[in-house]
C-alpha cells in the first residue's frame, strides 16, 4: 500500500493516495470556482459599461431638437409669365443654406441642365431645391 505521511505538529499521520487525490481535486475545484466568479464579475462589468454607453448615446440623440434638422427636398414647378430665376430663388432659397441668391440660381441652372440663367420661358418646368424641417 502506497501511503504518504503528513506531519501534524509533532506527530506524523499516514495519508493514503486517495486522501491526496481528494485534496488535489478540492484545490482544483476551488480554483475553478474562483475562476468562474472572476469571469462572472468581468462579464457583469462589461455588460454594465455597454449599457451605460448605449444609454448615454440614446440620451444625447434625444436632446437634439427636431426643429434644428433640415432636410433637402426637390419640387417641380411650372414657370408663370414674368417669372425669373431670381423670383424663384427669392421664394425657395433660404439664408441658412445659401449665402446668396446667385448660389441658389447656379444650383437650379445645374440641376435643370440649362446653359445660363436667361434660358427660361413661361411654361417651362423646373426642378427646384428647398429645405424644410418637416418630414414629408
Amino acid at each position: 500500500m502506497n501511503s504518504a505521511a503528513v506531519k501534524n505538529g509533532n506527530t506524523t499521520l499516514p495519508v493514503s493516495k486517495w486522501d491526496i487525490r481528494i485534496r488535489d481535486n478540492k484545490r482544483r475545484r476551488n480554483a475553478e470556482i474562483r475562476r468562474h466568479i472572476f469571469q462572472l464579475i468581468l462579464a457583469v462589468g462589461i455588460i454594465c459599461l455597454v449599457f451605460f454607453y448605449v444609454n448615454s448615446m440614446i440620451s444625447e440623440a434625444g436632446e437634439a431638437n427636431e426643429g434644428d434638422i433640415f432636410l433637402k427636398y426637390y419640387k417641380n414647378i411650372c414657370l408663370e409669365q414674368g417669372e425669373t430665376l431670381t423670383s424663384v430663388a427669392a421664394r425657395y432659397a433660404d439664408e441658412a443654406h445659401y449665402e446668396t441668391l446667385d448660389q441658389y440660381i447656379q444650383e437650379v441652372v445645374y440641376m435643370n441642365h440649362l446653359k445660363n440663367a436667361d434660358d427660361i420661358r413661361a411654361g417651362y418646368y423646373l426642378i427646384v431645391p428647398y429645405y424644410s424641417n418637416e418630414l414629408l
